[in-house]
Order: structure tokens, then sequence, then C-alpha cells
């Protein structure tokens, strides 16, 4: 086989999960890789050794996820560059499916065979790694980036050469005053233009002000409400710092604010639940409401756990392991992970998910809530 140009790095917000969570067969015919560096492939044998041993006795989905296992060597051999931080490939004999992503972050390593391509890592790193704008700034020059995972790009150079104050007094004081005044208006309202100009190009959704306090005031009372909106911190840093440090410090702004955000969600969906509103908690009642398309937002535990279990002959998921199909009485069950039935199809669905590291009180009811629509 003639090897091809390995695969570019996938921007995360360009990655179309629907469209992979679309993807559904009633076998076990999806064969997904994640895998977080070179080294980590070392040990792709005794993985498949252990999915082969778990199917044996099931020749047809044995026979999908031997021809799988080729597609899935082929995509490696001719695609997967020589150092990568994170790689996702997924293939389907039974669909001729064989897409591969390289990732600008570490996955955890696993193999999974299921009736749908496996999302749920990918939807993790979606929601922690949105794609945001940097502007650091000081009287002297502005540079904005854009920050997606770990790799951003500086996109504007903004000179600036506003001067420094003066302590003299009298009318000429009054007067640099103005001028200055004057001069770091028009400055921080070309800042805000770039802006808004890269956001056309990059549908970033927050922003991140460091620098001057000054400066950043002025930045931010020129942004349209539109920009203004999506500010979600500032820090007063010298801007001299290296590319790496002033990202470094924006992540950390950025961080806190998703926090808040897990932590608002969660606040609207206990007061819901309290007054008997729009809200559901745990897996059974989430899993109805998603299947009805009534979740606007999907809130569940970043190390929640859930097991689920689908039916082979009529594919009825229901929660917990039952020896018997809950729909059809059928015997011949199987046992799934249902945090990605329920990812699955809050994607289809046009649900949001966030996955909160620690909210205790939403891991005392199960792990999973729920926003609803209707």
């Amino acid at each position: 086989m003639t090897a091809t140009a390995p695969a570019d790095v996938a921007p995360l917000d360009k990655i179309d999960l629907r469209q992979l969570a679309e993807m559904e067969g009633p076998e076990r015919a999806f064969l997904t890789l994640y895998v977080s560096s070179p080294e980590a492939l070392e040990q792709l044998d005794d993985r498949v050794e252990r999915a082969r041993a778990f199917l044996q006795g099931e020749e047809a989905e044995l026979e999908h996820f031997e021809e799988s296992l080729k597609l899935l060597h082929a995509w490696l051999d001719d695609k997967a560059p020589e150092e990568f931080e994170g790689l996702a490939v997924f293939t389907s004999w039974a669909l001729g499916l064989h897409h591969g992503l390289v990732l600008p972050a570490t996955v955890p390593d696993l193999l999974r065979v299921g009736t749908s391509p496996y999302v749920r890592p990918l939807a993790e790193l979606q929601d922690e790694y949105e794609t945001f704008a940097v502007v650091a700034a000081d009287n002297k020059a502005s540079r904005i980036f854009v920050v997606t995972a770990s790799t951003s790009e500086e996109e504007e150079r903004v000179s600036g050469d506003v001067k420094n104050r003066v302590k003299k007094g009298g009318w000429s004081q009054k007067r640099y005053a103005r001028r200055r005044e004057n001069q770091l208006h028009h400055y921080a309202k070309e800042v805000a233009e770039r802006l808004g100009e890269l956001r056309q190009e990059h549908e970033f959704s927050s922003i991140v002000l460091l620098g001057s306090e000054e400066t950043m005031h002025e930045i931010r009372e020129a942004l349209p409400t539109e920009l203004a909106e999506q500010v979600i911190g500032e820090r007063a840093v010298d801007v001299k710092e290296g590319v790496e440090e002033l990202v470094d410090d924006a992540y950390e702004i950025y961080f806190d604010a998703i926090r808040e955000v897990d932590e608002e969600l969660w606040g609207r969906i206990r007061e819901e639940s309290l007054a008997g509103g729009l809200a559901v908690t745990g897996a059974t009642r989430v899993l109805d409401a998603l299947r009805q398309g009534r979740v606007e937002a999907l809130l569940m535990a970043e190390q929640a756990e859930i097991r689920g279990t689908r039916c082979h002959d009529c594919e009825h998921v229901v929660h917990g392991t039952p020896k018997t199909c809950q729909s059809c009485g059928s015997s011949d069950v199987f046992a799934i992970d249902l945090t990605e039935e329920l990812v699955r199809l809050a994607e289809t669905t046009s649900a949001t998910t966030q996955f909160p590291d620690s909210i205790p009180a939403l891991e005392e009811v199960g792990g999973v809530a729920a926003l609803l629509r209707w």
C-alpha cells in the first residue's frame, strides 16, 4: 500500500459530532479507537485481543470487528503522524467508514465496539476547549490571539503608541490629557474593530482581556454590545510575556468562567426541579426526555459511569441491567455505556452538553441531569 500524507490536526470546533452521533446500526458494527500518544499505540494489540475475546460466540459481530479492524490499521498506516497529542479513529466495515482525526488535545486510551461511533470523549473536548479570543494590550500595542485547545495563533497586531500621563499642571496639561484620551479612544476602537472582524472568521465564543488596567477598560468600553457580552474575564499582566505565558493566563480565566457556567446551569436545573418545572435528574428520566427531544441542556458529571442495556432484536435501550428487554421481552440483550447513549442523543437533538468536574449535588442524583425545552 502506498502511504499518503498524514492527516492534519482537526480544529475541535469544526468536528461534526452530530454526523457521527447519527450513525447507528443493529449490530455492534462500529469500532472506535482513542489514543493519547504514539507510545500508547503499542498497547493496541492488547486491547484488540480483549475485544476479540469478548466477541467469541457472536460470529456476525466478530466478522464486523475483524473487517473494521483492517480499516483501522489502514488508516493508522496511511494517515497517523509520527507525533500527535491525540487520535480518534472511527471505522465500520458495514458502512465503509474509515474516518480519523488528529486532535490538538489528549484523550483517554480506549478501543470500543458498539452500535455507533463512540463520541463522548470528543464531546468532552469540545465542551472543555471552546474557541476563544485573547486580547493582550497596553498603551503601546495590542496582540489578538485565537485559541483552541492547546494551540494559539496570533491573528492581529494593533499599534497604540499612546503617550504616558504627565504630572505638570495648568492649561497645557489639560490639553495634553484631552489629546491622550482621544488617542486612547481611537486606539481601543481599532482593537474592537479588529476583534469584530476576527469573530466573523473564527466564530469564537468568549473573549479574555489581558494587559494594563487603563487599556483593558478602554477596549471594553469600545466593544459593541454583542462582543462586550462575550468578555468572560480580565487580568492585569505584563503583555511583554511570551505567548505561552499569556495563553496560560487566559486559560486560568477561561476555566474559571467554564466552572461558573456549569454551576449556573446546575442552579437552574435545581430550582426547576424543586418547583416541579422544566428539569429532570437521574439517568432514567433524562433518557426518556432525550428520546422525546425535550432536552435543552444536558449536564453530566465528568466521572459519570452509568450502565445500560440494549436489545439485540428491537434495539431498545434502558437504564440498568435487566436480563430481558423491557420493550419486546427478548433475552438477547447486552450491556452498554449509557453515558455514551445520552451524549449521542443530545447531539442528534441539538441539545448542548456540559461536563462539570465537581458538583457533589449532581453526583448525588446519579451524575446526570437536564434542563428541558418544554
